[in-house]
């Protein structure tokens, strides 16, 4: 049977809202662009000729036209506008980080319950490419069993940007802007550590926020390692995965992103060939102890795939993309990481979920 498309509106048309989620809002079927907040009604409907824009934000959100909002703003304003929007009937996808305290998604799960509404959170870096790739590489145990897992996000920014992301104030700063990506990734893959110690710092002159990190997670039998500098210069290696039988490496990005920024839509035909592909190389162990080297593509990405697990959440009331108890356990490792790094020491991680 056949649903109606779930009406939507975006709270914000900034990178977030114009690159990662109206395209895709847009182009699926399952979902009709109903309504944006933005002060840059010109710039929306040069893409979206017949999607409503609006200014102030209440009367989106009080709309009994709208049953889904995705919001965009700045990290400090999530928990406000995702609560007034529960409280006003409406399903929310909240960007990541989904809000600024362990505190207030607890609070905002327990509200989604009370009011029966859909709420999760979008972590898009589930759906790349090589992280599909890796996941399937420990599914099938190729190179046996994953051993030690780097995983970076790195950049080359060696001067602060003036930008509300890097002013100081709670969940600010590169760390809670790429931490959630790694870490999310990292528990979705892994699972619950039993113990993290991080190291979170300032290293470019004249910043006001941590823009550089490093995390490292403890299983049994298996080290994991997180992080991310301003100065990488060169080929970011986004992946490095040891296994018992040999490893795994991937340079680049997803060329999903850079795709979507240049104005290349996921409905077109070749989306996303704007992105340059990234390069991967699997290394593995012969039985006479030789290693051998070979090329090693990455599957496709598919960031539709996360709106269309949400379209089915809307209307079936189907577990969503990203739980809650997802969403609840990045958010302790979060600060958590913070912590470890203010004390210069191990942390156990005892969170109840996962």
């Amino acid at each position: 049977m056949a649903h109606p498309a779930i009406r939507t509106g975006i709270i914000g048309y900034g990178l977030s809202g114009r690159v990662f989620h109206a395209p895709f809002i847009h182009g699926l079927p399952d979902f009709e662009l109903s309504a944006v907040c933005s002060r840059q009604a010109e710039v929306v409907h040069e893409r979206y000729p017949d999607t409503r824009v609006v200014v102030d934000v209440e009367p989106l959100i009080e709309s009994t036209s709208l049953d889904l909002i995705i919001i965009t703003a700045p990290n400090t304003l999530h928990f406000p506008l995702a609560e007034a929007a529960l409280k006003a009937g409406k399903d929310v996808l909240l960007e990541k980080p989904s809000v600024t305290s362990l505190q207030e998604i607890e609070t905002l799960t327990q509200l989604a319950n009370d009011h029966d509404r859909l709420l999760t959170v979008y972590q898009n870096r589930r759906f790349d490419g090589d992280f599909l790739h890796l996941k399937a590489l420990i599914d099938s145990a190729e190179l046996g069993t994953l051993k030690h897992l780097t995983s970076r996000f790195d950049r080359f920014r060696p001067k602060p940007q003036d930008r509300w992301r890097e002013q100081p104030g709670p969940a600010s700063g590169i760390f809670w802007d790429l931490g959630p990506h790694l870490l999310d990734q990292a528990l979705h893959l892994l699972g619950a550590p039993d113990s993290l110690q991080a190291s979170l710092k300032i290293l470019r002159p004249g910043g006001n926020t941590p823009d550089w990190f490093e995390i490292m997670l403890d299983y049994p039998e298996l080290q994991v390692t997180l992080g991310s500098t301003p100065f990488e210069a060169g080929p970011m290696r986004r992946f490095n995965a040891r296994f018992e039988q040999g490893s795994w490496q991937c340079w680049g990005l997803d060329p999903q992103e850079e795709a979507l920024r240049a104005g290349q839509m996921p409905w077109q035909n070749d989306y996303p060939s704007a992105g340059q592909s990234q390069t991967a190389h699997r290394h593995m162990a012969t039985e006479d102890g030789e290693i051998t080297i070979q090329s090693d593509n990455c599957a496709p990405g598919h960031y539709q795939a996360y709106f269309k697990a949400l379209a089915k959440a809307v209307n079936t009331r189907a577990e969503p993309p990203v739980s809650l108890g997802d969403a609840r356990a990045l958010l302790y490792t979060l600060e958590l990481a913070e912590q470890s790094s203010a004390e210069g020491k191990r942390l156990s991680w005892r969170y109840p979920t996962l």
